[in-house]
């Protein structure tokens, strides 16, 4: 007679065991949740209204355990340690994308020189030297040489308005050997560099604003074994992008994308905290 009260009880008590499990459950994801919202700074100044500081020791080490801060993960940037976003409103990118067939078709002229298949002549002879001027191995050298051969093989055309607005863009062919300004020379690289076969995915051309100048700017930067170079038409060689925090990043360019940049001078003091020895 005893048995149905005893099972009875044993149903119970698991279903308190499995109520109080789950319970720890949903308490822990809650945590965590809120954990991973907050930085390691900000969790030591969360105010508990724990009465016992055991259990607040047991709540900070949950804390340290779950808190990606504790990973070692490195806040993410982008170019120039901006926040960027893809598309908006860009004239540079319309300049951009009226550009790129002529420079599409000289590329393929140029790959055609260097491959032997017809006879190297004028512009694109002169282009194919620079190409074998820096040698076929990727390395940092080979991006200052590009860099300083390209900046010398051209003369500084004064008359051109700044980079973005009203003056006329120019392909590598009708630029290499003759004038032009900054973002000619910064598209005679990103595409030199195409041909010495860096991958498009690490390239921008990029728009910004020279703050000890005050005025519009562009250059070419390229991802290369994890750190981001730029290659300036005012400077010989190949430059990190943190030795370069002056440059406010506004518009940049891929053959298929464009992206619109935002940065304030906090986010440019961290980026340059998280880089500087790198």
């Amino acid at each position: 007679m005893a048995l149905p009260e005893y099972r009875g009880k044993h149903r119970r008590k698991r279903g308190l065991l499995r109520r109080s499990f789950i319970g720890m459950v949903v308490k822990a994801a809650f945590l965590s949740g809120i954990v991973s919202s907050i930085s390691r700074g900000q969790a030591h100044t969360v105010k508990l209204d724990y009465p016992s500081k055991i259990r607040r020791r047991r709540l900070f080490s949950f804390i340290r355990f779950t808190n990606p801060a504790n990973r070692k993960s490195q806040e993410s940037f982008g170019l120039f340690g901006s926040v960027e976003i893809s598309g908006g409103d860009s004239r540079a990118f319309k300049k951009w994308e009226a550009v790129l067939p002529e420079c599409d078709q000289q590329l393929a002229s140029l790959k055609e020189c260097i491959a032997g298949n017809v006879r190297c002549a004028g512009s694109v002879d002169y282009w194919s030297r620079i190409i074998r001027g820096v040698g076929q191995t990727q390395s940092v050298r080979q991006l200052s040489l590009l860099n300083s051969y390209i900046n010398e093989s051209a003369g500084y055309d004064p008359q051109a308005v700044a980079a973005g607005h009203a003056d006329v863009w120019r392909a590598p062919l009708q630029f290499l050997g003759y004038r032009g300004d900054c973002e000619d020379y910064a598209i005679a690289k990103y595409f030199s560099l195409l041909a010495l076969g860096y991958a498009e995915a690490d390239l921008r051309f990029i728009v910004v604003k020279d703050s000890r100048r005050q005025v519009i700017h562009a250059v070419t930067s390229v991802q290369f074994q994890g750190k981001r170079y730029v290659l300036d038409s005012l400077r010989p060689v190949a430059t990190k992008e943190v030795d370069l925090l002056h440059y406010q990043p506004l518009v940049s360019m891929q053959r298929d994308a464009h992206f619109t940049h935002f940065r304030t001078a906090e986010m440019r003091q961290r980026f340059w905290a998280q880089h500087r020895n790198g």
